[in-house]
C-alpha cells in the first residue's frame, strides 16, 4: 500500500528529482536511463522491505512495547527540537 500512497509518490519524486536534476550535468542520456532505473529499483526495493519487516513485527510487537516507543521517539524529538533551537539561537543572535 506505501506504493500507490499520494504522499509517499510525491516524497520520492522530490528525492529522484533532486538526485537527478545533479546527475543531469554529469552523465549522457544513456546513463542517466541506468541512473534512473536503479534508483527507482532501489525506491521499490526499499518499500517492499519496510513493508515486509512491519508485517513481521506487528506480530511481535505489543501495545506497551508501541507506547513506549512512540514515548522514546517523542522525547528524542523534543531533544533535537531543543538542540538546533539552540544552534540558531546561537548563530543568530552571536
Amino acid at each position: 500500500m506505501s506504493l500507490s500512497n499520494p504522499l509517499t509518490i510525491l516524497f520520492w519524486l522530490g528525492i529522484f528529482g533532486s538526485i537527478l536534476a545533479k546527475a543531469a550535468s554529469s552523465y549522457n542520456k544513456e546513463q542517466l536511463l541506468l541512473y534512473s532505473f536503479g534508483i527507482i529499483l532501489g525506491i521499490f526495493i526499499w518499500d517492499i522491505t519496510m513493508a515486509s519487516t512491519s508485517s513481521i513485527f506487528r506480530k511481535i510487537l505489543n501495545a506497551r512495547i508501541l507506547s513506549l516507543i512512540t514515548v522514546v521517539s517523542g522525547i528524542s524529538l523534543i531533544i533535537y527540537g531543543l538542540y538546533f533551537g539552540f544552534q540558531t539561537y546561537q548563530i543568530i543572535f552571536q
